[in-house]
């Protein structure tokens, strides 16, 4: 059985370019179950974040196994097969472990060390688990992954003072608006990324906040958590214009809101933090995107970076155990 690893992520390409091949939730759901019901894998766990798109799998061809991976993906997003194979690329398997403790960690994120990506790997793990797509290779892997990035938090100070894209996106937002507290703020999505934004800004005590979400109920359960305003999610859009500030984070298949709904001669700061894209870049001059942000999370990087080396002695250390623990598995299957 071969363990494999198909992705790309903000060190190999511009994020934008991400998008033609983003799975949303509904997409990965159906990924999923096209792996269950009959593909050449026989584990596959999905990684995705604003930056990030990482099938991890096991099967017995990895030949076999990556020309499904990549002509599925072709299929549900209706693009050239050419596009996802010139986006994925393929791990050797000496590296995988490597790299997910990495990620697990922080030390491949956007935001050195930030703590989202844990939350993240946990939550593809469970998806995987639920839909039955894992099973004992990944199952210890990710087991193993999230041990990891527990450990380096906790024995290091790899997050200590880290940021995460949210929290940058706010910052950003008070670099660029000096009067940002007499500002009227759109949050659209309650997901991770604008539960984040709500909290930071919440915890400012910024006094104008009103939500947004698909699901109202859930916009509304925050919003009385937060006492703060709730909206449909089709007000929002018909409405944004009407905000000082909109901060987007949904998951679409398309831009959310587009010139149809923003007056040329608007005002409104837009802060794009979806992938694909919830802002039409031809709708507005002010927008802030996640590409903007990798910017500034770069100028603060060099004061964890000294905590690198604590990590990758925690990696070397998890990785010594993990493949103890597939020697041992494979001396019994002899």
């Amino acid at each position: 059985m071969n363990v494999g690893l198909l992705g790309v992520d903000h060190t190999q390409t511009d994020i934008l370019s991400l998008e033609p091949i983003f799975l949303n939730k509904e997409g990965k759901t159906a990924f999923r179950n096209s792996v269950r019901d009959g593909s050449p894998l026989d584990e596959c766990v999905i990684l995705t974040t604003c930056n990030r798109i990482e099938f991890y799998y096991a099967a017995s061809s990895k030949e076999e196994a990556e020309t499904w991976i990549i002509e599925r993906v072709a299929f549900q997003k209706k693009v050239d097969v050419s596009v996802v194979r010139n986006l994925l690329k393929s791990y050797s398997e000496n590296v995988i472990l490597q790299h997910l403790f990495e990620v697990a960690s922080g030390v491949q994120s956007m935001v050195f060390g930030e703590n989202e990506i844990l939350t993240q790997v946990k939550e593809a793990y469970e998806h995987a688990y639920q839909d039955k797509t894992t099973g004992p290779l990944l199952n210890k892997i990710v087991q193993t992954a999230v041990a990891v990035g527990k450990r380096s938090r906790a024995e290091t100070e790899i997050s200590r003072g880290a940021y995460s894209v949210s929290s940058i996106a706010i910052d950003a937002l008070r670099q660029k608006r000096l009067d940002y507290f007499g500002l009227s703020i759109l949050i659209i999505g309650c997901g991770t990324m604008g539960r984040r934004c709500l909290k930071k800004l919440a915890a400012l005590g910024h006094p104008d906040i009103t939500l947004s979400n698909r699901t109202e109920s859930v916009a509304n359960e925050m919003a009385k958590e937060h006492e703060v305003s709730d909206i449909s999610i089709s007000e929002a859009v018909e409405r944004c214009s009407e905000y000082d500030v909109v901060i987007s984070a949904v998951a679409v298949r398309e831009a959310l809101l587009t010139k149809d709904v923003i007056p040329k001669d608007s005002k409104t700061l837009f802060i794009d933090l979806g992938l694909p894209r919830n802002i039409d870049p031809e709708a507005s001059k002010s927008i802030i995107t996640v590409e903007d942000l990798k910017l500034i999370a770069d100028k603060s990087i060099k004061r964890r970076k000294g905590e690198e080396k604590k990590v990758m002695v925690i990696i070397d250390e998890e990785k010594e155990r993990l493949n103890q623990w597939f020697s041992h598995k494979k001396a019994h299957a002899n």
